[in-house]
């Protein structure tokens, strides 16, 4: 399956520079997406939404929770005030092993996954063949 919808962009969120590097290379080998965006706090990310988000769009940003400047729920939180939550999929990424992380993810209907890190191929792989992503894939 290889990308044919350019109305796709994929968001990596972490302050860890070899985290961001890992995902990129995951992302673009199994060609989830050939140009991934990487950004190293929350608040670049947000500035970067709030510039170039466009409605007719899909986003899933790979988004780690335990960040400096802004952290990941404070991520989200500025996407739903700022209206951009309805084609934005987050795929929590973290370290923590603290069950409270990952029930309070599941407080935001933007979260489709909450995965320790590092995200594996195989579960990007997945994602491709899931409802919220496979219109942007061929076979």
């Amino acid at each position: 399956m290889s990308l044919k919808n350019e109305d796709f962009e994929v968001l990596i969120v972490d302050d860890d520079d070899m985290t961001v590097f890992l995902h990129d290379v995951h992302v673009k080998e199994t060609q989830f997406h050939p140009a991934p965006k990487s950004f190293y706090n929350g608040n670049d990310v947000v500035d970067y939404l709030k510039t170039y988000y466009n409605v007719k769009k899909q986003y899933c940003i790979l988004l780690d929770i335990n960040m400096p400047i802004l952290s990941g729920w404070e991520v989200m939180d500025a996407i739903i005030e700022n209206g951009m939550d309805k084609n934005i999929a987050v795929i929590v990424l973290t370290s923590s092993i603290n069950t409270a992380d990952k029930i309070k993810s599941e407080q935001y209907d933007m979260v489709i996954d909450y995965v320790e890190k590092p995200l594996s191929e195989q579960r990007l792989l997945e994602l491709k063949s899931e409802e919220k992503f496979k219109a942007f894939y061929t076979e």
